[in-house]
């Protein structure tokens, strides 16, 4: 590829992170709409009490849990896809490995959210936290719950560090062709990155490790996910 193509390539793909349009914008005040109905609508639950979301005994797993068990799963889709197509070299991957990647993160934050709606009474999910009290009262390590807070936070440790390795190089050229604030933001994210084939060495066996690695823990993820029902003593 000549100069003057991957130039041309660059500024096209940066267009949208300097310049946006009024349909942009348009579709942000509708999103952040639908946001805000269904924080209105949690809020109604936490006030008028867990029952009108259909949430009674002996029903226990319902919609939310639902959600949470569909959300990891796609998270493990992209998971596998991303470090699948790295492990194995495949050059035309990098389109869908970033997508696949940028799937994981917000689908393992949102599914995240769900055992916090489930729990009922949001203020108190901080008893699912490993941390010693006054009362010396710690979490039940037998509950899968408590599982799922591990699993979930390590998965997204690594799902994340998977996510922003590779976009180091790309900050930097966001950094090296924005001006003002925009310069600076992207200056800090590129944490120094000047493109040296050292740079280029650590980061790629970095990405290798992490491919590696990342497989078994979406494994064993999903596993403790599928505890949530297998392990509760519950008919039905």
């Amino acid at each position: 590829m000549n100069p003057e193509t991957a130039r041309r390539i660059n500024s096209d793909l940066l267009q949208p992170l300097v310049r946006t349009s009024w349909r942009f914008w348009l579709l942000v005040v509708l999103l952040g709409g639908i946001v805000l109905l269904g924080g209105g609508a949690w809020l109604y639950q936490m006030y008028a009490g867990f029952g009108v979301s259909g949430v009674r005994w002996p029903i226990f797993w319902a919609f939310y849990v639902t959600n949470f068990v569909f959300w990891i799963g796609i998270s493990h889709a992209g998971t596998l896809i991303s470090a699948i197509l790295r492990l194995v070299n495949a050059r035309w991957r990098r389109p869908i490995t970033r997508c696949a990647e940028v799937i994981t993160v917000f689908a393992l934050m949102i599914g995240a959210m769900f055992p916090i709606i489930h729990l009922g009474r949001p203020w108190l999910a901080f008893w699912l936290f490993p941390y010693p009290s006054e009362r010396r009262i710690w979490p039940n390590f037998r509950s899968p719950l408590v599982w799922d807070f591990f699993a979930i936070n390590t998965y997204l440790t690594g799902s994340l560090l998977f996510l922003l390795l590779p976009i180091i190089p790309d900050f930097a050229l966001v950094r090296d062709r924005t001006t003002g604030w925009r310069r600076r933001i992207y200056g800090v994210l590129a944490l120094g990155w000047q493109g040296t084939p050292k740079q280029w060495h650590r980061l790629e066996s970095a990405m290798q490790i992490l491919a590696i690695a990342i497989i078994p823990v979406a494994v064993s993820v999903h596993t403790i996910v599928s505890f949530d029902f297998s392990m509760a003593p519950v008919p039905m």
